[in-house]
């Protein structure tokens, strides 16, 4: 790798990364990994950047390869080169190394660069790009379009499931989403997958700090089902009888301390459950309300693309607490006030109002049932409708420069 950034004409820094003995380490997609004979690396591991450096460091780069070995898309780039700006070396990023595919394939509002890595899984490389397609296509109907421009995904085969057990989302000056396949996933099955959505439906909000993982996952996890009904990836029914197993499992969940205090230490206890259902308990009661107070008029998608539109493409990570005020302004307080609440609770924020409001309730053995009384309906309905307008798919190709 050769990176040149605030040096004399001509001059550039060079250094040598082992990444095979990283990988050795098993430090999973997050850091280095083996896809057979493809490798993945964090730039975490391989990436060097001085410290300290001007907040508007600009940086190019190239890599010379052995022949028939391509790096997957990482960064904005032209015929010649690379370019990294400030996102470059404050996120992280995953990139792969290998003798492997790329697909170019178009969703609404984007281009999506598909690394199809390791040996092709059982459906093939056809079937496979298609169905990622269609999950990233499920997340434009959030925004009306795909979150960003440009995204790299990785296409990570794996014995250990039928569908998809696993993703992990990277930022920087091209996002980057992996994303695990199971090497026998059939294709109808993959496109029902929550994993793929749910990585894709981060990239509409910007990257928010670590410890406020209740605001990133609870939208995440909020959308991964209110977006397949959309795309008719599920039923509508399926998607309220998920979100309410989910919220279950959240109750089942954690330590018994606050969500505030759960979210921060969610790693070291693996509170996740109670973290991100919390955390889409919020996203629901704030979108029902928003929804109901305006008379359908406004929506948690009209707060969260105030968020997008103001934050997605921070070079740092970005506090909860920024985050809310700004969903609050976009929400009428009803965002914060809510989720306030709920992060100096032990308990799932309640939601006996909000199933009222929806015509949800739980018959005597436990299951999901459903209100038909017109005005629960609609709510319903118009949570789980599609977008009306969608951007076009534009046309795709192997270069993204936006040097």
């Amino acid at each position: 790798v050769v990176v040149t950034a605030h040096l004399p004409p001509d001059a550039c820094v060079r250094y040598v990364v082992d990444l095979d003995a990283a990988a050795r380490q098993r430090g999973g997609i997050t850091g280095a990994y083996r896809v057979g004979d493809d490798l993945i690396a964090s730039t975490t591991v391989w990436l060097w950047a001085p410290r300290p450096r001007a907040s508007d460091a600009r940086a190019s780069a190239r890599f010379t390869l052995p022949e028939g070995v391509v790096v997957s898309p990482l960064w904005p780039r032209d015929a010649e080169r690379w370019y990294l700006d400030a996102r470059a070396f404050e996120l992280e990023a995953y990139a792969a190394f290998g003798r492997f595919e790329v697909r170019h394939v178009g969703v609404p509002g984007a281009c999506l660069h598909v690394s199809l890595l390791g040996r092709p899984v059982a459906m093939g490389h056809d079937a496979l790009s298609a169905s990622l397609a269609r999950g990233a296509g499920a997340a434009a109907l959030l925004l009306g379009r795909f979150p960003v421009s440009e995204a790299s995904v990785l296409a990570v085969p794996t014995p250990l499931s039928t569908t998809s057990p696993f993703g992990v989302v990277g930022r920087g000056a091209l996002p980057t989403v992996a994303i695990l396949v199971g090497e026998q996933a059939l294709p109808e099955r993959l496109e029902r997958a929550w994993v793929p959505v749910h990585e894709f439906s981060h990239l509409a909000a910007p990257l928010i700090e670590r410890d406020d993982a209740w605001l990133s996952e609870g939208l995440a996890t909020y959308y991964q089902e209110i977006l397949r009904a959309r795309a008719g990836l599920i039923t509508a029914e399926e998607a309220w009888r998920n979100l309410d197993d989910g919220f279950e499992r959240g109750r089942a969940g954690g330590t018994g301390r606050s969500l505030a205090d759960e979210s921060r230490d969610m790693r070291r206890t693996a509170a996740y459950r109670r973290v991100y259902w919390a955390g889409a308990a919020i996203a629901l009661a704030a979108d029902v309300e928003l929804r109901a107070r305006t008379r359908g008029a406004r929506s948690l998608d009209d707060a969260l693309a105030a968020l997008h539109a103001c934050c997605h493409a921070e070079p740092r990570p970005m506090p909860g607490r920024d985050a809310v005020e700004r969903l609050d302004a976009a929400s009428a307080g009803v965002f914060g006030r809510i989720a306030r609440a709920a992060l100096g609770s032990s308990e799932l924020p309640p939601l006996e109002r909000v199933y009222a409001r929806l015509g949800l309730s739980h018959r005597a053995d436990g299951a999901l049932a459903f209100d038909d009384a017109p005005a629960a309906r609609a709510l319903r309905d118009a949570i789980t409708a599609p977008p009306s307008a969608l951007a076009d798919v534009p046309p795709c190709g192997p270069w993204y420069a936006r040097p």
